[in-house]
Formats: structure tokens, sequence, C-alpha cells
């Protein structure tokens, strides 16, 4: 009994080394991988920059902020119960290069998250591309368009100015 087990033993050894003489092994590529966590926490935080920013949004249907030479405009779209729909507008004096770029947000208050669902220069955002593609698209690119959205409302936040409030007369008697 112990013979046929080493027999049958020996055999599948041979088998084995046999079939990794045949087929050399693959190196596993390891394809882009999606991080759920950096992406909500990303459209946390941009929830919160727009709560900043706009604040007045179910009231008011848009407001202007110029930083510099650059314009951002967010205007709302959409209301529903639990999304509201935001277009982020961004334009540079000096380039018309910016023209018209914008994005579409969507916030979800019940989750307090706000997601790039689309940009002027591209279509609707998958969650992942295969690279390269004919769009020269970034495998990581709904992430890459949500971190922009980011740091465009950052500026506004540390560098802007808001264009629709005026500031009070300091002494109305005065003229």
């Amino acid at each position: 009994m112990l013979f046929l087990l080493a027999v049958a033993l020996g055999t599948l050894r041979t088998m084995v080394t046999e079939r990794n003489r045949i087929q050399p092994r693959r190196r596993a590529r390891k394809g882009y991988q999606i991080d759920l966590s950096d992406l909500h926490a990303q459209c946390e935080a941009n929830y919160h920059r727009l709560m900043r920013l706009f604040p007045e949004y179910e009231q008011q249907s848009g407001c202007v902020f110029a930083a510099g030479e650059v314009s951002v405009s967010l205007e709302v779209t959409a209301r529903d119960r639990y999304t509201t729909d935001m277009r982020l507008r961004y334009q540079g004096k000096a380039s018309a290069l910016w023209a018209g770029s914008c994005f579409d947000l969507r916030l979800y208050h019940d989750a307090r998250m706000a997601e790039v669902v689309h940009c002027s220069t591209s279509r609707r955002f998958e969650a992942r591309y295969r690279y390269p593609n004919p769009e020269m698209l970034q495998r990581d690119e709904k992430f890459q368009q949500n971190r922009f959205a980011a740091e465009l409302m950052e500026f506004c936040l540390h560098h802007g100015r808001s264009l629709e409030t005026s500031l009070p007369d300091p002494d109305p008697g005065t003229s």
C-alpha cells in the first residue's frame, strides 16, 4: 500500500514538473484597483467645500466667485429630495483654452457626498478605463476629475471673493 502511494506521489511530482517546464510561469499583472475609500473621502470633502462656498444653494440658483484672473460659478441645475445637481464653471481671462469648461456635480445629501458626474471635456465617467485607450483617459480618470474639482474649490475658498456680495458703506452719512 505504501509502495503504491509513493509511486503515485512520484508520478504526480513528475507531471507538475513537466507542466511547469512546458508552460513557463506568467507574471501576474496587477491591474488598476479602484480605491473606494479614497474616492469616498474625496467626495465627502467636496461636499463640505461646496457647503462652505455656496451655503444658500437651497434658496438661490447660483453664485459667482473671482479668484485672481479666474472666474468660477456654481449653478443649481436640479433639486430633488435627496440630491442636488450643480454645474461648476471655470474660466480664465487670459486663456480661451478653458472657455466653457465645467463640471456637473451631484450632491448626495443623505451621504453628505458630492461627486463629479460629467465633465465638459468628456462624456460620463466610468469607474476605470483600460489603458491605453483611444481617448487617452487615465485609468483613474474619475478620481482625478474629482480631485481637480476639489483643488478648484479650495482655490476659491482661500483666494476667491464673491462677486454678488456687496459690502455696506462704512459711513452712510458721508458722500
